[in-house]
Order: structure tokens, then sequence, then C-alpha cells
């Protein structure tokens, strides 16, 4: 009963996306999450389900889908794979590109507050300066110049840095260590450790 009216729920949805109007729609959903973010999770059901999220989750990852199962969890767990996927590799991302500039330091202080008064003036001087164009005499107007321009070097173009995003040490950056548990990322970081150490001896 309850899963012909998941995939009524279901069918709905589809029909309203593929069928209403796109601004009509949008204004369909945001209705519709509004209503439903009135409906905050209870802590104490949080708490008491706990176990058996991280047991369904830990199903889902493994690719072992439960006998019974609403099609809106799977969907919703992909979803979630995927905003998870593209947050990790954002913070990975940032994370290297930030690693090229820790020995970085501004050459002009905190900002334009370090400046004294008259290094400000003259700053403003220089970008307000005025351009005074002058008239052409009569004998100039009649005359036509051509120039012609030097070839001047190639523009240094900036190069792409290749960022490596399946990098073997991303995989497990930033899972807090288990108290009670020996993890085999846990051994391996270890194990590089003590190499290091050995070979600075």
């Amino acid at each position: 009963m309850t899963e012909n009216v998941m995939t009524e729920n279901v069918m709905t949805e589809m029909t309203l996306e593929c069928l209403m109007n796109k601004t009509q729609y949008a204004k369909y959903i945001s209705q519709s999450q509004g209503k439903s973010n009135n409906k905050i999770i209870n802590k104490k059901e949080k708490k008491f389900y706990k176990r058996r999220i991280f047991d369904l989750t830990k199903q889902l990852l493994n690719n072992e889908k439960p006998k019974m199962m609403f099609p809106d969890v799977s969907s919703a767990f992909d979803s979630y794979v995927k905003v998870c996927i593209e947050y990790f590799k954002a913070l990975d991302k940032t994370d290297i590109i930030q690693s090229d500039y820790d020995g970085f330091i501004d050459e002009l202080g905190t900002g334009i507050g370090a400046l004294s008064e008259s290094e400000q003036a003259e700053l403003n001087k220089l970008l307000m300066r005025s351009i005074k164009i002058t008239e052409p005499n009569a004998l100039e107007k009649l005359v036509k110049r051509t120039t012609t321009k030097i070839c001047q070097k190639a523009p240094i173009i900036p190069m792409q840095k290749d960022i490596n995003l399946k990098d073997p040490v991303l995989k497990n950056k930033g899972i807090r260590k288990k108290n009670n548990i020996n993890n085999k990322y846990e051994e391996s970081s270890e194990k590089k450790e003590t190499d290091e150490t050995d070979k600075t001896k």
C-alpha cells in the first residue's frame, strides 16, 4: 500500500516537472519546500534512528540495496552523494591552490590604511591625472601621418595549473581518527611518517 502511494507521488512529481510551465513549477517547488522545511526533525527521533541511518548509509555506499526501499530514499541519497563529492573536490582544489601561496607575504601591508598621507596623495595624483588634448595646427590637419607599430613581444599568458583530484592523499583527507579502532589509512600514514623520520636521521 505504501509503495503504491510512493510511486504515485513520484509519478505526479515527474508529470508536474515535465508538463508544467517552468515559472509555475518553480513556484510550486518553492511552496512545497517551504511546507516541508516547517517540519523540523525532532532531536529525539534523530538520536533514536541514528544507528539505522548509519547502517542504511553503509548499505547504499556498498551498493547493497535493502529489500524494500522507497525510491525517494535512493534518489535523495544519490543527490546527497553528488553534493558531497562536489564539496570535497572544491575543498581539495582550494587547498592545493592555497598551498602555492603559503610563503607569500603582502608587500603593501594590510591595505591602504597602512600608507601615509603623502603616499596616498601621490597615488591619488597618479590615478586622477588630467589629460590635456592639444589642438593641431592648420598645417598638421592637412598632412596625414601614418605610424607603424613596432612588433612587441608576445604577451605572457598565464599557465593553467593541473590539479590532480584523484591523488591518493586526498582520499582520506580530513577523516578523524578513531581511538578504539586501527584503520588501514592510519597505518599507512604512520608508516610514511616513520619512514621520513628514518631517512632524515
